[in-house]
């Protein structure tokens, strides 16, 4: 293979792992006490918001990839299922002799880059949100400030205050169902500007502020992110 179908296919496979990382990620099972009644329940459980909206991303970008590169599939095709369609010579043949084959090669490597954010983070960038007209993720520098610029989305163009992106995110986040360990949560809320110290998740916990919904695989109690992030908000429930 010339070179430039040597890298994205080299990409694509890059990408294969990491989103079986983040399908990982997203469908972690809890175990919740049934009310009333001895015994646990596992369930599926929207765990990590994040994890889920980077694996739609991928989903799109695989359909987009495979559609470009003149493969067939059915609709209801994973993303797995696209990405190994993708990670043979000849689409990725097809791929490099476009003229936007270098611009395809920077849309496989942010994504690839954006899950492995989720499991092996930079400290010098962070998640924000999705694109309000494409469903993109936005991820910023750390030291970016949110109320004073706007961002351009790396796959439609379109241009948001980050600060819009990421209110919009909060919400997302207070409406979602998740789930997840305090660590976990307070890495949620740092997306939002949110900043949570350890300690004051364990003083919530130790006075009854916050209680867990149930326990992660490893027996790790879990707390939904609605519960934390209305503390953090200064809406203790138990006060209203």
């Amino acid at each position: 293979m010339q070179p430039t179908a040597t890298r994205i296919r080299d990409d694509i496979h890059d990408l294969r792992e990491q989103a079986m990382n983040l399908e990982e990620l997203a469908t972690r099972r809890i175990r919740i006490p049934h009310d009333g009644a001895r015994g646990m329940t596992s369930a599926p459980t929207p765990i990590n918001l994040s994890a889920q909206d980077l694996l739609d991303q991928t989903l799109a970008l695989a359909r987009m990839l495979a559609t470009t590169a003149g493969l067939r599939y059915g609709r209801s095709m994973s993303v797995h299922g696209l990405l190994k369609g993708l990670d043979r010579e000849q689409p990725c043949a097809a791929l490099a002799l476009r003229a936007d084959a270098w611009d395809i090669v920077r849309l496989i490597d942010d994504a690839a880059w954006h899950a492995r954010q989720l499991t092996d983070p930079e400290p010098s960038h962070r998640y924000v949100g999705v694109c309000e007209r494409c469903g993109y993720g936005v991820w910023i520098p750390e030291t970016q400030p949110i109320n004073e610029t706007d961002h351009r989305c790396v796959m439609c163009g379109h241009m948001s205050p980050i600060a819009q992106i990421a209110q919009a995110h909060e919400l997302r986040l207070l409406t979602s169902g998740t789930i997840g360990t305090s660590r976990d949560l307070r890495a949620t809320l740092t997306s939002c500007g949110i900043t949570l110290k350890a300690g004051t998740l364990r003083q919530w916990v130790h006075r009854h502020r916050l209680k867990p919904v149930g326990t992660d695989d490893n027996g790790v109690p879990v707390y939904a992110l609605a519960d934390v992030l209305l503390l953090a908000r200064g809406f203790d429930k138990q006060r209203v």
